[in-house]
């Protein structure tokens, strides 16, 4: 178990809780099954429509089937996700909404898309259910695993690992996507039950065996992006066509996808009664396209009953009202005074009023709120942010003459957006030596689009040409890229000769005699030394034993070493110690060992050999004066001084004199848990009194070496352990950990999407 380390006393309680849950589960879903097909029959006799009784009966009749197979497969799975239930924390998160990402949304189908819905709703249900006892048992389960505070995530026994178990069973026993689905929402109620009371009971056997609950902490959040939805507005006599309220809701999943595809309308509407008109045959008369047309799409459980459609049709009879209520409205004057609201609110409102088919306004309101994203991401200094802000006009008439702004990755006015905000990160500061001249050309290149009658792609087209003209210096950017190169090529040879190294140190540690010299001595043959051997190693020709004889030299420096030996033979010890200090001096200098530290162990290995002339003594047995901090490094990884200098290379020392940070960075939450990076993520370090952004341009082959550039192209590089421990000591915070900014912004709307067709029941 990942999260569990087997020093942790509380280890076997943890253990035992995890075998009983699991072992227990059986009935559990048992039960929760018998519920289900109780509420699933009742739907049955009140469903009006043909297609809708029939899935439901089908559903029924599947659940009492599988009800046997499900309850003997539950508990393996359950307990194979309790124990991977750490590593699938740190690389994806917990099961709900924020794990979808718009890439994975586009690769969707309606019925996935459906589910995925259905999963996230019965997360959100079971999770009010249990919200009474499920604190308390997080706190007795973080004690258990050796937190010292409540972390939710790191408890196995969530509602997420028992969604996500159900999930995989449904799977595997290849049950219909859309008879899962409505499996889901009918398991939803009886599940948050019975983990309520399964959260209670064990709350108290763990209280009864006298385990210690932790505190829990409060950590800020970063205003990086704020996100606001209506969930009051469900009445269908708001539900007015094309209006403000209904926009705020009408984004849903499903519709989100299809705008990301491309397929959400066949052609713009001549009017709005025929949008409308539109609208209605794809949201309740889908089923009767004939088969094979472009219409067509698969029978699903989610096809609107009979009540919905009469209340649709009802809506369209008043449909020539609602439409002339909002031709008749008055438009707001240009130029007002009074009106204080942002450019891209006063464009969006106009545009939407104007708007001719559903997908021009899910256009106009993806588009705001990935602007609103952006704008709100504390990350980006308020400069950039605004040149953001005054472009948002621009992009929400693009999207009406040119919906490929979704469907295209690679789009002009996306890649412009993504140049804007991706560079941007490189400043932390408006101090920053570059960041007026970035500034100057983001004014001189994209702040006049805000002002031209975008009728095409073209002006964002000519618009990135010049800012990339302007920013890639080829000379300075193969310049950059040569250092680059060079600082990985330094690092990476030593990260070879650290691993071989480590092979050697562990070699050594078996030798006869290790057990009987000084502990400063085998620090000195299994950290200096061992890089000595694995450097000669690397640089002689291949088959070669022994290059340098430096792992001969072991021997006579573990006999040296000893004086209870050298005492019987001091004629030895004498001819032997010149040699043996040239061939130490010899294979430090090898891989640069600096002598100051060179001399320190010399003085330490001295005082052993001076032993031998005199006699034994009490004293002797004590253990000799310890080597300076210095030379026993807890630096995980020898970097030569000159292959520090060449990467900007970062040791323990160098970190320990700075001092702590006296403020957080922007707005960023304390990071105590190692983050994940990427090549391209943004961070910030602590360094001589102040922050300063980086960028990762490179890791090495076996990830246990970053390299980070500067905006100005300066090397900086690291070690993981140094890594983990800035992080943890809260000198490092990570900025960004996305390729793209504008995928984070697209991310988020999908996440707005998703809540939206939660809280709508669509």
């Amino acid at each position: 178990m990942s999260t569990a380390d087997s020093s942790i006393p509380g280890l076997p309680i943890y253990q035992s809780l995890l075998e009983s849950a699991a072992r227990t589960s059986a009935s559990m879903l048992s039960q929760v099954l018998g519920l289900a097909r109780k509420t699933l029959r009742t739907e049955v006799s009140t469903a009006r429509g043909f297609l809708e009784r029939d899935q439901l009966e089908l559903s029924v009749k599947l659940m009492e089937s599988h009800t046997p197979s499900l309850c003997e497969r539950f508990p393996a799975i359950l307990l194979e996700i309790f124990r991977g239930h750490g590593d699938a924390v740190a690389k994806t998160g917990v099961l709900g909404e924020q794990a979808l990402r718009l890439d994975q949304l586009e690769l969707m189908d309606e019925s996935q898309v459906q589910e995925r819905v259905e999963l996230a709703r019965m997360l959100q249900h079971v999770l009010l259910d249990a919200e009474l006892a499920l604190p308390e048992f997080n706190s007795f389960v973080c004690a258990l695993v050796g937190l010292d505070r409540v972390s939710p995530e790191h408890n196995p026994l969530r509602p997420d690992s028992y969604v996500k178990a159900l999930q995989q069973l449904m799977t595997e026993m290849r049950v219909p996507t859309q008879v899962r689905a409505i499996w889901l929402r009918h398991l939803s109620a009886p599940l948050g039950s019975a983990l309520r009371e399964a959260y209670l009971q064990w709350t108290e056997q763990l209280r009864s065996q006298d385990v210690r609950r932790v505190g829990f902490t409060v950590i800020r959040t970063p205003e990086v992006v704020t996100e606001v939805v209506d969930h009051g507005r469900s009445g269908r006599a708001e539900r007015a066509v094309w209006t403000p309220e209904y926009r705020q809701t009408v984004l849903t999943l499903d519709k989100l996808r299809q705008l990301m595809s491309g397929h959400l309308d066949d052609g713009p509407p001549d009017s709005p009664k025929e949008a409308f008109a539109q609208q209605f045959a794809r949201e309740f008369e889908q089923g009767k396209a004939p088969a094979g047309s472009p219409d067509h799409g698969p029978e699903t459980a989610f096809q609107a009953t009979l009540p919905a459609a009469l209340d649709a049709l009802q809506e369209m009879q008043q449909v020539d009202t609602v439409v002339l209520r909002m031709q008749q409205r008055p438009a707001p004057p240009k130029g007002r005074a009074t009106d204080t609201r942002p450019p891209g609110a006063v464009v969006r409102e106009e545009l939407t009023r104007s708007a001719k088919s559903m997908s021009q306004v899910l256009s106009l309101e993806v588009v705001s709120l990935m602007a609103e994203n952006l704008i709100k991401d504390s990350r980006l200094l308020p400069q950039v942010r605004k040149v953001i802000e005054r472009l948002e006009p621009a992009l929400l008439r693009l999207v009406i003459v040119d919906p490929r702004f979704f469907i295209d990755k690679a789009h002009p006015a996306r890649l412009l957006l993504n140049e804007i905000s991706q560079r941007g990160l490189a400043f932390g500061s408006e101090t920053d030596p570059d960041f007026e001249a970035f500034l100057l050309s983001l004014q001189r290149h994209v702040s006049p689009l805000a002002v031209l009658n975008i009728e095409g792609v073209q002006p964002f087209e000519a618009a990135l040409k010049q800012l990339l003209q302007e920013w890639d210096n080829p000379e300075v950017q193969d310049t950059v890229s040569s250092q680059i190169q060079s600082a990985a090529a330094v690092l990476g040879y030593a990260e070879e000769r650290n691993l071989l190294a480590t092979q050697m140190a562990s070699h050594l540690m078996k030798m006869s005699g290790m057990s009987r010299v000084p502990t400063d001595v085998i620090d000195f043959l299994c950290g200096p030394w061992s890089h000595v051997m694995a450097e000669a190693q690397l640089k002689a020709a291949p088959g070669t034993d022994d290059p340098g004889a430096y792992r001969a030299l072991v021997a006579d420096l573990l006999w040296s070493a000893q004086p209870d030996l050298t005492r019987k033979d001091v004629g030895r010890l004498t001819k032997l110690v010149p040699r043996l200090l040239s061939g130490l001096r010899e294979g430090l200098g090898l891989i640069g060992y600096p002598s100051t530290k060179t001399s320190v162990f010399f003085d330490v290995l001295m005082k052993q050999h001076h032993q031998a002339f005199r006699p034994a003594t009490q004293e002797e047995a004590a253990a000799p004066e310890g080597l300076d901090a210095s030379l026993v490094s807890n630096q995980d990884h020898w970097v030569a001084p000159a292959e520090a200098k060449a990467s900007g290379f970062m040791d323990f020392a160098d970190e320990e004199v700075a001092d702590l940070p006296k403020s957080t960075p922007l707005s960023l939450p304390p990071q105590t848990s190692t983050v994940p990076l990427a090549v391209g993520a943004w961070i910030e370090l602590y360094l001589s009194g102040a922050w300063h952004r980086v960028q990762l341009s490179w890791i090495s082959p076996h990830g246990t070496m970053f390299l980070f550039t500067s905006v100005s192209g300066k090397t900086q590089s690291m070690t993981q352990r140094f890594y983990e421990r800035m992080l943890a000591e809260g000198k490092l915070r990570v900025v960004s950990d996305q390729a793209s900014m504008v995928e984070g912004a697209l991310d988020a709307v999908v996440r707005t999407a998703m809540r939206n067709s939660i809280g709508s029941g669509a």
